[in-house]
């Protein structure tokens, strides 16, 4: 699918051909307060279905938005740089595994001095978005992403930057994401008004994961009352009465 045809919306394609080539330094706003490490019991990245996972106006290869998904060991790992496509917006869908999470806080780490996201809009449970509605859709809760994150350079000599400092927590108001098996993630715009480009390096969501007990819903069907297997007490006499008189 074409750049055009993919992000088509607003009633016209923001299909923009720049070329960018910046210096990017690692200088950014270190006011912020870094996010703990996360507990293996409240870490959600390992509950998302990766397999399914999708990216409307993504420039990179389907592969790489999994990737995203980063675990403590490879948490540092600044590579696949995800990246929008035609424009700064991007729309990436996150299911999870088999049940539901109630979510505390989602951290990213994206780019810093450019390309850096600012305006993050969140949905739950909503797997009919694309950008032809999203505009009309309300989102169940709005981000504002600092100016802070690590600045990834294509000929840098590593692709692993350990720094604490370059990801920012969010915290999510738990009555509003509980029950989630699906959360939308739409980064609407950037803090450079002449860029044309979001770029992502990681997500890590935590919270709370119920898994859907299998067995439960087996026994639920099981005692579930099926006509077939009850009769009525007409059809039983005259069952019985047939019998009798044969």
């Amino acid at each position: 699918m074409s750049c055009e045809d993919e992000h088509h919306h607003d009633g016209h394609n923001h299909n923009r051909n720049h070329n960018h080539n910046h210096g990017h330094g690692h200088d950014h706003d270190h006011d912020h307060v870094a996010p703990i490490p996360t507990s293996s019991s409240q870490s959600l990245n390992s509950k998302i279905d990766t397999f399914k996972v999708s990216a409307l106006n993504m420039a990179n290869p389907p592969q790489d938005l999994a990737k995203v998904f980063k675990n403590q060991d490879t948490k540092y790992e600044i590579n696949p740089v995800i990246k929008s496509d035609c424009d700064e917006q991007l729309i990436i869908n996150i299911p999870f595994l088999n049940g539901s999470v109630k979510l505390y806080s989602i951290i990213l780490r994206t780019n810093g001095d450019l390309y850096c996201p600012k305006t993050i809009k969140l949905f739950k449970n909503d797997r009919s978005i694309d950008f032809d509605n999203i505009e009309s859709k309300k989102a169940a809760q709005v981000l504002t992403q600092p100016q802070v994150g690590v600045a990834a350079d294509a000929d840098a000599e590593s692709d692993t930057i350990e720094s604490d400092t370059d990801f920012v927590e969010h915290f999510l108001p738990r009555h509003k994401f509980t029950g989630v098996e699906q959360l939308t993630l739409f980064i609407e715009s950037i803090h450079e008004q002449d860029e044309d480009q979001c770029r992502l390096h990681s997500i890590e969501l935590r919270g709370e994961y119920t898994e859907l007990n299998r067995d439960t819903v087996v026994a639920l069907y099981e005692s579930a009352a099926n006509p077939a297997d009850h009769k009525t007490t007409t059809t039983l006499a005259n069952e019985n009465s047939f019998q009798f008189g044969s």
